[in-house]
């Protein structure tokens, strides 16, 4: 067995291990006095997240990488909005002002903000800011926290919970006379159907679509330029496997350059070692995420819902994966050494050098970028590499 295929058994052994601990995990927690919906709900969430991970665990057993990265990035989107629903406790209403000028536009944003200072001085708003929404022309964004309990004002449920429940995908897309239907809903039903769909249009596209989740992400704080960049590399890397892209699947093929024709479930060639490994270590790193989410929420909760949350094992678990995994680079952990001595090698000045005293793992965090070609900077950070300056041994020597 070759080190790649043992680091894959290892991989998925641990994801299982995780899986089964998350599973057992229901049992241990201690109730309080009191229940909540919101929590069963989130619980349930993340329910079904796991049985697309066991998905991508069966697809991987079978040698199935392509589907089992395309299911990946439907994991990665539902993490997104899972921080969002756990932690996202700013929320903004807009307003399209994209009648005005751009320089009236800005004399507006400054006539609101300026408005919006006062009026929360006077205790006359709830709303805690004003800016000027990035993603759409002359929207002016008004800054709320989540909704909170009239009995219980510092329980925050965050917006993106109800967003979330309430947006039905075909009262957006299907218009309801273009389908058939028992009965003729009338003029008047007609325009309440047509409020609907403008209204799950503008939940969608300004809370729940990729673009909004960004956004929302930016303004609560979850996510940084850097950490965003990261994002956008790895979601259209595993979307690739989700939406027709030429070769995509083929380039993770052995032999992928050959050709052979004829028809076939796939290609005659199986995919690489590495391709799969990658895809492991996807879902694992997609696992530890979702439950670190749900521990967090459980263990900020109050002790009238749990007086035990019982997440010691399940921070353990996650913790492993992040230390034993550590040469990927996913959305918010740190750079892998292999990135570390690429900007040794390749970007730092022989004064730096000098600085880090010829040690590649010195290399600050907060200098090293991010590398958009996912598969091959993965495949190339599981070999040894040497230059006349450093030494990377490989992560999976000594293993």
């Amino acid at each position: 067995m070759s080190d790649v295929e043992a680091e894959i058994s290892r991989v998925s052994a641990l994801t299982r291990q995780l899986l089964t601990e998350y599973a057992a995990w229901g049992n241990k927690i201690v109730v309080g006095e009191v229940g909540n919906m919101m929590y069963d709900d989130m619980t349930e969430f993340v329910n079904l997240r796991m049985e697309t991970v066991e998905s991508c665990l069966w697809l991987l057993k079978a040698g199935k990488v392509a589907d089992a990265l395309g299911l990946c990035r439907s994991l990665l989107e539902h993490y997104l909005l899972y921080m969002l629903m756990c932690r996202g406790n700013k929320y903004f209403r807009l307003q399209d002002r994209a009648d005005l000028t751009e320089s009236k536009f800005k004399e507006y944003l400054a006539e609101r903000q300026a408005a919006q200072i006062k009026e929360a001085a006077d205790g006359k708003t709830n709303c805690i800011g004003v800016e000027k929404y990035p993603r759409a022309k002359r929207h002016v964004m008004y800054i709320y926290e989540g909704v909170k309990a009239k009995d219980e004002p510092e329980f925050v449920i965050p917006v993106h919970y109800f967003h979330f429940q309430d947006f039905h995908p075909e009262t957006m897309r299907l218009p309801e006379g273009d389908y058939f239907s028992y009965r003729d809903i009338g003029e008047i039903g007609k325009e309440a159907m047509k409020r609907h769909r403008e209204n799950a249009t503008e939940r969608y596209r300004f809370y729940l679509s990729y673009d909004a989740l960004l956004q929302c992400l930016e303004l609560n704080g979850l996510v940084d330029k850097a950490a965003l960049t990261r994002i956008e590399a790895h979601y259209t890397f595993l979307g690739k496997f989700l939406h027709p892209t030429h070769g995509a699947a083929r380039d993770l093929h052995v032999d992928r350059n050959h050709h052979k024709g004829g028809t076939s479930a796939g290609l005659p060639q199986p995919y690489s070692p590495v391709a799969t490994l990658l895809a492991n270590i996807y879902v694992c790193y997609l696992v530890a995420s979702l439950v670190d989410e749900i521990a967090g929420l459980f263990e900020a909760a109050s002790t009238k819902y749990f007086s035990d949350v019982a997440t010691a094992e399940l921070r353990e678990l996650t913790k492993r994966i992040r230390d034993e995994f550590s040469y990927f680079w996913f959305l918010f952990n740190e750079p892998t050494l292999y990135d570390k001595f690429l900007y040794a090698s390749a970007q730092a000045t022989a004064e730096e050098w000098a600085e880090l005293g010829g040690r590649y793992e010195s290399v600050p965090s907060d200098r090293v970028k991010f590398s958009k070609d996912i598969y091959k900077h993965f495949g190339d950070s599981l070999n040894g590499w040497s230059n006349n300056r450093c030494r990377y041994r490989s992560p999976l020597e000594g293993r």
